[in-house]
């Protein structure tokens, strides 16, 4: 992966992706593909994958739920010590369907994005949702 001017990572940007299945595990494998070019360790580059995906999954089922032609986009940086991935979608935040399991298997996407990512920013507005994910690198004498 080349290393930009500035010193930081070549970023990852996908743009107007369809919401939907085939197409957002293509992105969650070419989010990981991307963290391990950019020399993440492999655990990490792992955890990164499965909060983006998380996050992506969850603009299929909230933002374009019976909705055709909902689109998402994808941005990853690196810089020396740190990766954000920005996921936006363009549709409308709408409350998850009441689960009547007596245990439910839903509603713990966001859970595990805040338990994977060192941070996780939610936004939703009238013209999309952005979720904003952050993970700490560790610096060379932590090695």
């Amino acid at each position: 992966m080349a290393v930009t001017d500035e010193g930081a990572f070549a970023p990852l940007r996908c743009e107007g992706v369809p919401a939907e299945p085939r197409a957002l595990r293509t992105l969650r494998h070419r989010l990981a593909a991307w963290a391990l070019a950019a020399g993440i360790e492999p655990e990490l580059a792992q955890d990164i994958a499965l909060a983006g995906y998380e996050a992506l999954a969850n603009v299929a089922d909230h933002a374009y739920r019976n909705d055709h032609g909902g689109l998402v986009d994808l941005r990853a940086s690196r810089q020396h010590d740190r990766v954000e991935v920005v996921i936006t979608d363009h549709g409308r935040w709408r409350p998850p369907v009441t689960d009547s399991a007596p245990v439910s298997l839903r509603g713990r996407g966001l859970m595990l994005l805040r338990a994977s990512a060192d941070a996780a920013e939610i936004t939703p507005g009238a013209e999309g949702t952005v979720v904003t994910l952050g993970w700490n690198l560790p610096g060379p004498s932590s090695r």
